[in-house]
């Protein structure tokens, strides 16, 4: 069985957080321990947007309200049109020669019923984890100094590998592929007993990704279904604890079955925005 990021291999070359070596020593334990600055937020968010429904949508808003004259619209505020005129609002668009050319022709009528997903943090089980992750999802700890003044901050990161009833994972804000990241510490940071001793027993697991032990940065992944085989390997820092429907969504909808020559989501999905919450 192959194991989520935890392949042997003896390359040298860059790689994903995929690998693993047995050799690797332990870092220093960053400063502070996990919320010594006093940000302890009890929960972080992530908004999760799909096949660039936020763009395609303010596409529309804005091509009603550009148009209303030229189309008769009641009011320039898409929302606020009736079912038939919304059912209209494709189709001129579609035949609009100057609007069907931006967005790649695709609108969306609708906000998304659904992006969010709130994940409880395990603080007193995996401390430099869940700060780690805070601060990234808030984006306040400034720029990356190894990496050209790139933002410490997931807003914008794509979901690179997406297994059904397995994971997805993301959090490589550097190369949105799976090969990059950082902590805020600006080094990996060990892995913490009390996080190796988590589950991945169900669905909305939160875990940190890694290349080998104590390799921890910036990715992380959310379990999908149960993942046994990460048990002991992954820290463990948090739960979901609200938006288990989206996530149920993405296994049914946009997860590649174990062994697809790919990994990426069928479609786009991107970390639209992200933050903490008391």
């Amino acid at each position: 069985v192959t194991l989520f990021l935890l392949r042997t291999t003896t390359t040298t070359t860059k790689k994903k957080s995929m690998t693993t070596t047995s050799t690797t020593k332990a870092p220093p334990p960053p400063r502070g321990g996990g919320g010594g600055d006093g940000f302890r937020p009890k929960f972080a968010y992530l908004d999760l947007d799909i096949d660039n429904h936020r763009a395609k949508h303010a596409l529309a808003r804005e091509f009603v309200k550009h148009t209303d004259l030229r189309y008769h619209w009641t009011s320039k505020v898409l929302r606020e049109l009736g079912g038939g005129e919304k059912t209209r609002v494709k189709e001129m668009f579609a035949s609009d020669y100057e609007w069907s050319e931006k967005g790649n022709g695709e609108i969306e009528l609708e906000p998304a019923a659904e992006e969010r997903v709130v994940f409880e943090l395990f603080w007193e089980k995996a401390p430099l984890a869940c700060e780690n992750f805070a601060h990234l999802c808030a984006g306040d700890k400034g720029t990356s100094k190894t990496f050209g003044g790139v933002p410490f901050h997931y807003k914008g990161c794509i979901v690179h590998r997406c297994v059904k009833s397995f994971m997805l994972q993301s959090g490589d804000f550097v190369h949105n592929n799976g090969t990059g990241g950082e902590s805020i510490w600006g080094k990996k940071f060990k892995d913490e007993l009390g996080g190796l001793k988590g589950k991945h027993d169900d669905m909305g697991v939160l875990s940190m990704g890694n290349t080998s032990k104590n390799s921890n940065g910036s990715q992380f992944f959310i379990t999908l279904g149960p993942a046994k085989q990460c048990d002991g390997k992954h820290v463990v820092f948090g739960k979901c604890v609200k938006g288990e429907t989206l996530l149920k969504r993405i296994n049914e909808e946009l997860a590649r079955d174990s062994g697809e020559t790919t990994e990426l989501p069928k479609r786009e999905i991107r970390i639209a925005d992200c933050g903490v919450l008391e």
